[in-house]
């Protein structure tokens, strides 16, 4: 790790902001209702945690295993209950291509929820995105390699309060 440089490019304090309003907006918008989230464990637990602590409502969570671009399967870890007529907010860390959330989108709308909505940490803008799923952001960044807030490289950089550019001189 000793020719990596870190940019800080989202700090802790706006994530906080940014969570707790999309906290406050979800709370409105499925106020006395039950909120059953469905996410990627192994990216956005970080986020969920956080996201949940700011819900003023009841929640619930399914956690699955969104395999990499190249692999077909989603590993269910959670999905034991039916998401049949229920609210259902899919959580996601970065938006890059799309694939993968579209996978997990799809596994999501098999299950016929009353609704699905789509919340994620950071938007990237790439210009290899191949799927246009209606979603909201809580940032938008250009596509640059970013570590932190449970975003890694090589496993490195997972518990940084903030959001940064990685970059790495060889």
């Amino acid at each position: 790790m000793d020719n990596q440089k870190l940019v800080t490019l989202i700090t802790e304090e706006e994530i906080k902001a940014a969570i707790s309003k999309a906290g406050t907006d979800l709370g409105k918008a499925y106020e006395g209702q039950q909120l059953t989230i469905v996410a990627d464990l192994s990216s956005s637990f970080i986020f969920i945690a956080d996201l949940i602590r700011e819900l003023p409502i009841d929640v619930t969570i399914q956690f699955v295993t969104n395999p990499k671009e190249d692999e077909d399967q989603i590993i269910d870890l959670g999905l034991k209950h039916t998401l049949k007529d229920k609210n259902v907010l899919i959580v996601n860390d970065v938006l890059n291509k799309g694939n993968r959330l579209e996978r997990l989108n799809n596994l999501v709308q098999k299950e016929e929820p009353a609704n699905v909505q789509i919340l994620n940490l950071i938007e990237k803008n790439s210009k290899d995105r191949t799927v246009e799923l209606e979603s909201t952001s809580l940032f938008k960044l250009e596509d640059v390699f970013i570590v932190g807030y449970g975003l890694t490289y090589k496993e490195s950089y997972r518990g940084l309060k903030g959001i940064y550019s990685l970059s790495t001189e060889e």
